[in-house]
């Protein structure tokens, strides 16, 4: 390093450069480093340090007072950072130690704390030893059976009941991750009034006086709107609360329900039907946009995979099942399908209309003009569904038209399966009904003013109804909306009284 040699008196101060951006020094100030630091004493200030090699310039190396002025004055946010031996590359290599480190805070000893034995300790509870118990999660489709397995009362494991015929032990992501709502934060945790944190009791007693206003009226102006019900319970209570308030009306709905099958079912045998399939009977699987093997929508679907998958074993000379699914978006059944064609949403009705007029279960085909290999496919599927009758079965999809529905029905029928492969039975739900009519016919009726009381139960309408309702627009024509939910959502957030929820495993 070459020794400075002090300015001539009245020369040009050149320009100090720190970090590529010029600084000016005060002459005097430069003067004063340079007679500080000579060769000597920059040997000397390096011998026994450790540490950067290389400076910007010799008042970086300095390090004077009046240099970290300048700095701050010309870079006031990365002064520090200029400064400072920890920077860039090294603060990533500390940084790095230190995340590998984070988990050793763990070990780290706890505050004492004071640990009382009970008075009455419970006769079933052993410390350490996991307890098991049956329940039931429910669900839009129905009752989903799970074996619980907690530690002190507390639940720590959901998984599908062994013992339950319907399940055999099968469960699926939305089941198990029940038990994250259950310790969620962010749950509701106190009855609330506009905003304000409220007592149970107040809520009681608003709720009774309206119920004593409306006796006269039958409880006209009283409309309860429910996701789908599947409990026998709650269908019995809303019949023996009927009986006082008859003018009381009771809707239900879900984004993802039953219309399309209940409507054609109505149609077929006048009466709401639920269909249940028996996969271990098929031989052949014809799914008409049914998603039944991947679609937690679909009811039963954990029956339906288990028994899909116990025909998918090489077992003696018993062959496996075929599977043929007709889809305009692939999905986890069509990926498990040998056949699979895929149309456009507009086409799977008239495939279906099609196929039952082959099978001489209808005179209603749409001529729809096909390719060449659609019309291999369709006479394919309808060569193999008729060689194997009784021993077929044809699904419809949840989001399917009614008519889709109505041409399997009529297939079904044809070939001999129902009461083999498919069985009508009476529905899950104790109240079905044509949820979107109804919807329509409430958010006509709010628009209308004829709504005075509106109890929305473990519902988030303003978030889940179709966009050109403007659910959130006709809340605002009713007199108190009552919401009764596990979180305060979208509706929460204008209801007036929100009531926080139980967990179905509290």
């Amino acid at each position: 390093m070459n020794e400075n040699k002090q300015p001539a008196a009245g020369s040009q101060q050149p320009a100090h450069r720190a970090g590529g951006v010029a600084t000016e020094m005060r002459a005097e100030d430069r003067v004063q480093v340079s007679k500080k630091l000579t060769l000597a004493n920059v040997r000397e200030k390096l011998a026994n340090q450790k540490g950067k090699k290389y400076w910007r310039s010799i008042d970086e190396l300095a390090n004077t007072p009046e240099f970290q002025k300048a700095l701050e004055r010309e870079f006031p946010q990365h002064a520090s950072e200029w400064l400072d031996p920890v920077s860039r590359r090294g603060f990533l290599k500390v940084m790095g130690a230190s995340l590998a480190l984070a988990g050793l805070a763990g070990c780290t000893k706890q505050p004492d704390e004071l640990i009382y034995p009970y008075v009455t300790a419970p006769e079933d509870l052993i410390l350490g030893k996991p307890v098991y118990f049956a329940s039931a999660f429910p669900f839009t489709t129905g009752a989903v059976p799970v074996l619980i397995k907690s530690d002190a009362y507390r639940p720590i494991k959901v998984d599908g009941n062994p013992e339950h015929p319907y399940n055999q032990g099968g469960s699926d992501p939305i089941t198990q991750a029940t038990l994250l709502d259950m310790y969620d934060p962010d749950r509701a945790q106190h009855v609330r009034y506009r905003g304000e944190q409220r007592p149970w009791i107040s809520f009681v007693a608003e709720f009774r006086a309206m119920l004593a206003d409306k006796k006269a009226s039958g409880g006209k102006g009283v409309y309860f709107l429910s996701s789908t019900v599947t409990s026998p319970t709650l269908a019995r209570q809303w019949q023996e609360g009927q009986k006082n308030y008859p003018q009381a009306k009771f809707i239900q709905y879900d984004p993802a329900n039953r219309d399309s099958h209940y409507t054609a079912a109505n149609q077929a045998f006048g009466s709401y039907v639920d269909a249940q399939y028996h996969l271990d009977r098929a031989d052949v699987i014809l799914s008409l946009d049914a998603d039944f093997l991947g679609g937690a929508q679909f009811p039963g679907f954990h029956r339906l995979a288990k028994d899909y998958a116990s025909w998918r074993k090489l077992q003696g000379n018993v062959e496996m099942n075929r599977l043929y699914v007709v889809e305009p978006v692939t999905t986890t059944t069509g990926f498990k399908a040998e056949h699979r064609l895929q149309v456009r949403p507009s086409q799977v009705a008239p495939f279906a209309l099609d196929l039952a007029a082959a099978l001489g279960a209808g005179n209603n085909a749409r001529g729809y003009s096909w390719s060449a290999h659609e019309t291999t496919y369709l006479q394919g599927v309808a060569a193999d569904l008729k060689a194997n009758s009784g021993k077929c079965v044809v699904i419809p999809g949840e989001f399917a038209p009614p008519e889709v529905h109505l041409a399997a029905f009529a297939i079904n029928q044809a070939l001999g399966n129902v009461g083999k492969t498919v069985v009508y039975t009476d529905p899950v739900n104790p109240m079905p009904s044509i949820q979107m009519d109804d919807l329509k016919s409430l958010v006509a009726d709010m628009h209308a003013g004829r709504v005075d009381w509106l109890v929305i139960l473990n519902a988030n309408p303003v978030y889940a109804t179709p966009t050109d309702l403007n659910f959130a627009d006709a809340l605002n024509h009713v007199g108190t909306i009552v919401q009764l939910s596990s979180h305060v959502d979208e509706t929460g957030e204008i209801a007036h009284w929100h009531i926080n929820n139980q967990h179905y495993l509290e």
